[in-house]
């Protein structure tokens, strides 16, 4: 997951800081990250 998270453009970092608000579960992020 750390290799997806580094791979992420600036402007991805900016929308996931303002998902991970919204999340509840690891499982959040992972369908996310497979959305991006």
């Amino acid at each position: 997951m750390r290799s997806r998270l580094q791979q992420l453009s600036s402007p991805q970092l900016e929308e996931l800081a303002l998902a991970l608000l919204d999340f509840s579960t690891k499982a959040d992020l992972v369908t996310w990250l497979d959305r991006q």
